[in-house]
């Protein structure tokens, strides 16, 4: 046997893993690698029309998913959100509780013992202020938090996954959830400087030192948003995701 050679090599794909159900537009978030995206935008940003496009979109990711969670404070009287409620009421919650993410769980991994199950899934967590950013003082929210860094081991490829955690503020954004992430999404309407100030501390320099160049142009359009692609190589960055900007 030779020892010499000591070139770390890649993990062979397994035989099924690029049989995705159907081919997605290569400006979007690759669901098929499982996602983690973060929403940063303030009120009235239109980050309910973004998240709803998404999930619901024909170009997006419509019907993409088999299970589709959604838990958001006002989903129940918010007009934005009335569709997908419509098509997702048994999994809607206008209250966050760490039984909803670990019902999740349990369920993916009952469906993944089963062979040809579909195992696809996608947990929409929007505005859940004071519940597990790094501010609240509540117990709850673990489950979610430690569901951030697993949440790829509950399919079974190729079947996409996502995670949607959608805020108002980015510094209300865990650690943990900032270190998962795989892409971000700025609203360009944002305008407070010490909000500003910190996502340029985080992306400026994986993005060029560009960061105000880039934000700059998304205010030239309203309720525009950035997408900054964090889990391609190179990084990636797009303006309403037609527009490559980096």
């Amino acid at each position: 046997m030779n020892n010499d050679d000591l070139t770390i090599l890649p993990i062979m794909p397994e035989e099924n893993e690029f049989n995705v159900s159907r081919p997605l537009h290569p400006n979007l978030p690759d669901v098929y690698r499982g996602q983690l995206l973060c929403i940063v935008g303030p009120v009235r940003s239109g980050k309910g029309c973004l998240i709803w496009n998404l999930i619901l979109g024909k170009s997006f990711y419509e019907d993409l998913f088999d299970t589709v969670a959604i838990i958001q404070p006002t989903c129940f009287n918010d007009s934005s959100a009335r569709f997908a409620v419509q098509k997702y009421r048994d999994t809607c919650f206008d209250k966050y509780d760490d039984k909803i993410i670990e019902d999740l769980i349990e369920n993916q991994k009952r469906k993944k013992k089963i062979d040809g199950e579909n195992t696809s899934y996608a947990l929409i967590i929007d505005d859940c202020v004071g519940e597990f950013n790094k501010h609240s003082n509540s117990k709850s929210g673990g489950a979610v938090l430690n569901f951030t860094s697993r949440f790829r081991h509950y399919v079974t490829k190729p079947d996409p996954c996502l995670i949607i955690y959608s805020t108002q503020k980015y510094l209300d954004l865990i650690g943990l959830i900032r270190n998962n992430m795989t892409g971000i999404l700025l609203s360009g309407a944002i305008k407070n400087k010490k909000e500003l100030d910190s996502l340029r501390y985080d992306l400026d320099d994986t993005f060029g030192g560009k960061f105000n160049e880039i934000m700059a142009k998304a205010r030239e359009i309203p309720y525009s948003w950035v997408y900054f692609r964090l889990d391609s190589t190179p990084v990636q960055c797009f303006l309403n995701f037609k527009e490559q900007l980096f």
